[in-house]
């Protein structure tokens, strides 16, 4: 059957757009093969490449659509010679003993005069299982100069432990975990969380399988920039940009913008509300007595908790004051304990503005979601550090 279909030319190219909302534009082009029947039927592509490999013919279906797929993506490039070609191939072949140039990328894109810097290799690194046959095979392309790309991560039986073996330059995100994200926390952390790694590596994250503007919307949040979905266009083998294409690249971005302007009024005032509060906490501390304080914190909606640091050791002085109890795991800060390490307190002391407002956090002290706002104040000649935390009422909007 796959024989037949390459000799009869009966499978064709569909490209999707890959999007960048910083940049406003298309970037690149996902190629996608469709093959049809003796009826014009559509076979579904994960039949056709399950038969080929059941008839042995992945290799040769594999080399076939990915060089028809470079000769359709030629025109795109000469529009837009910025433009990435990303290239699927059928990653299981790695576990055969193939001479890598048998894949002839290479050769291709010589001959039809693409520098290989605009083709981007999708790798499936779950169906490999021969992972330093995959370390060699990234090393090869990746020398002569092609972009390497971790594909469907997230998903199977993807591992960490591959980031350092391929060492891609784009991690496509798996479609399970970008399901539904604005509504899924778990799901949130892991894509924060993998965002953060990537960066920290030098990888590009791109969400894929995007189908609802909410879920764009919430990775901007997190700093992915980079999104293939039908949201923004269904694979066509016609031209892969249109007006309504870019309405829509427009349309994200701008409301995004207007996210970002809205967190950062928000925090802004969360500083502001903050601050207010160490002021009269720190008049208090050298006029009141430590039930005086605990009267305030229980009137002030917006706090926690109210504990000092010794600004040269980092220990505590006195007891933390709180109006949560977090029961038999979570407990307060004790008289003593050593706050050293914890960034609200080297930060603070390094900060010209001499305050620090911390990223959320669970606390340890009750186990809520807070903030700490730290300030440096001075008693009896010696500086101090006022730590305040917030609840989650007074920073969820901006979080």
């Amino acid at each position: 059957m796959v024989t037949a279909l390459i000799e009869t030319d009966s499978i064709c190219i569909f490209f999707q757009p890959i999007v960048s909302i910083r940049h406003a534009k298309v970037i690149g082009l996902e190629a996608l093969a469709r093959a049809y029947d003796a009826q014009s039927e559509l076979i579904a592509p994960s039949f056709l490449f399950a038969q080929a490999k059941k008839e042995g013919a992945s290799f040769e279906l594999d080399k076939f659509v990915r060089k028809k797929a470079i000769q359709a993506f030629v025109p795109h490039y000469h529009a837009d010679t910025g433009l990435f070609l990303f290239l699927n191939f059928e990653s299981h072949l790695l576990d055969q003993k193939l001479d890598f140039s048998a894949f002839e990328f290479d050769k291709i894109v010589a001959e039809l005069g693409i520098p290989p810097r605009s083709v981007v290799l999708e790798i499936k690194e779950d169906e490999v299982q021969n992972s330093h046959h995959l370390k060699l095979f990234c090393e090869h392309y990746r020398n002569l100069g092609f972009i390497i790309a971790l594909d469907d991560f997230g998903a199977g039986s993807s591992t960490f432990d591959r980031l350092a073996i391929v060492r891609p330059n784009i991690v496509k995100l798996d479609r399970s975990l970008v399901f539904n994200l604005h509504q899924n926390f778990i799901h949130q952390e892991i894509l924060k969380a993998i965002t953060n790694m990537c960066f920290n590596i030098g990888a590009l994250v791109l969400c894929e399988g995007v189908e609802s503007e909410e879920e764009i919307l919430k990775a901007l949040r997190f700093d992915v920039d980079i999104f293939q979905g039908f949201w923004f266009a269904k694979p066509s083998s016609t031209a892969p940009s249109s007006p309504l294409l870019f309405q829509k690249i427009q349309h994200v971005g701008n409301i995004h913008s207007e996210h970002a302007k809205l967190s950062l009024h928000k925090k802004t005032q969360l500083i502001r509300i903050a601050t207010k509060h160490a002021q009269t906490i720190i008049e208090k501390i050298s006029t009141s007595t430590t039930e005086d304080l605990r009267n305030y914190l229980c009137q002030a909606d917006d706090l926690e908790a109210i504990y000092r640091i010794d600004a040269t050791t980092g220990l505590q002085i006195g007891q933390t004051i709180i109006d949560i109890s977090g029961g038999c795991f979570f407990q307060p800060a004790k008289e003593g304990d050593n706050h050293s390490l914890k960034e609200y307190f080297y930060i603070t002391k390094e900060s010209q503005r001499r305050n620090f407002l911390s990223q959320k956090y669970i606390s340890q002290a009750s186990g809520a979601m807070c903030r700490t706002f730290a300030q440096v104040f001075k008693k009896d000649g010696r500086e101090q550090i006022l730590c305040l935390d917030l609840k989650a009422s007074a920073f969820l909007a901006t979080s």
